[in-house]
């Protein structure tokens, strides 16, 4: 079906349909539509005023998603930041979600009032705004958040990027904490080695020998995000290793690690087209990050070489991120 015809269907159900789930399910339809394919976002301009404007707060939230397809940078800000106080618990959660993940300077000033909202996860999303920011208003919320077990591991991720050392005891407190999973002790382990602590370095080194261990490829990947002593050529060992299912972690390690000599050795994976696409994938994205513009350069000549539709789509992601 013609997706215009199924946008207009989607609208006219909003109209008629008095059922508050089939209304939600016709906007996210409307959201999902949009996110297709980016070159339609500017036929939705009209669809996402009528989303925001809808008395059901399900239809509002994906309305906050539309806009993020749809609407120039400043309007989205001016935007989300209006329904930071929306009644819906749902809708606010979207707006300051989605507001976080733009990681501006000057939403700042937006998130501090939401640190004080009565729903812990909608305060913890302006948290990881803050943190994005480098900024420690939300580290009393992220801290908290690590005794819920939904958010624990996005608070971990979040105390990682804002590196502020008060945050040490609670994640050393965490990470001793008796039938912890394996993935949160290790991501634990990783903010404890970014505020340089070494009992973090100690885990994060040993459980790269657990070959089979299902947090091994997240190890693999913070060895080289906190520059673990030797990350260098105990992450190219892996790459190297023609059977180590880590190998990609490895590539996105060696990636997060910053270090130009691991150049030839992730081009080297890029074009090897006989390797597991899911592998030259992750090469492609240690190089990106490593900033190089000859590096840059090679994952955008590389992107025709992937062949499946869900490669080709995560590849154009990542050339319009930011290294």
């Amino acid at each position: 079906m013609d997706w215009r015809a199924e946008r207009d269907r989607a609208l006219l159900l909003l109209e008629r349909e008095k059922s508050p789930p089939a209304r939600a399910d016709a906007a996210d339809l409307l959201f999902q539509l949009a996110a297709e394919e980016p070159a339609r976002a500017p036929e939705f301009a009209g669809v996402l005023t009528r989303l925001l404007a809808d008395a059901q707060g399900e239809v509002r939230r994906a309305g906050l998603g539309l806009a993020t397809l749809v609407l120039p940078r400043e309007e989205l800000v001016d935007t989300l930041a209006a329904r930071l106080t929306d009644p819906d618990v749902g809708a606010r959660l979207e707006a300051v979600g989605r507001l976080a993940d733009l990681s501006l300077p000057e939403i700042r000033g937006a998130l501090a009032p939401v640190l004080q909202d009565a729903v812990p996860e909608v305060r913890f999303e302006a948290a990881r705004g803050m943190a994005s920011l480098k900024h420690s208003a939300g580290l009393e919320v992220l801290v908290d958040a690590l005794d819920n077990e939904s958010l624990r591991f996005r608070a971990l991720g979040a105390l990682a990027e804002l590196e502020d050392p008060r945050a040490l005891p609670a994640v050393k407190r965490l990470f001793r904490r008796w039938l912890l999973s394996p993935f949160e002790r290790t991501q634990a382990a990783g903010v404890l080695a970014k505020l340089g602590d070494a009992e973090g370095v100690e885990w994060l080194v040993k459980r790269l020998q657990k070959r089979w261990s299902t947090d091994r490829a997240l190890a693999v990947e913070l060895c080289g995000e906190v520059k673990v002593p030797g990350a260098l050529e105990r992450l190219k060992a892996i790459l190297d290793a023609p059977k180590d299912p880590c190998r990609g972690a490895a590539a996105r390690g060696l990636g997060r690690l910053g270090e130009p000599a691991a150049l030839p050795w992730l081009l080297a994976l890029l074009d090897d087209v006989s390797a597991p696409e899911d592998f030259r994938l992750d090469a492609a994205e240690g190089l990106w990050r490593l900033g190089l513009p000859e590096a840059q350069a090679r994952v955008r000549a590389a992107a025709a070489s992937f062949t499946s539709p869900e490669a080709r789509e995560e590849i154009a992601e990542l050339l319009q991120e930011t290294p």
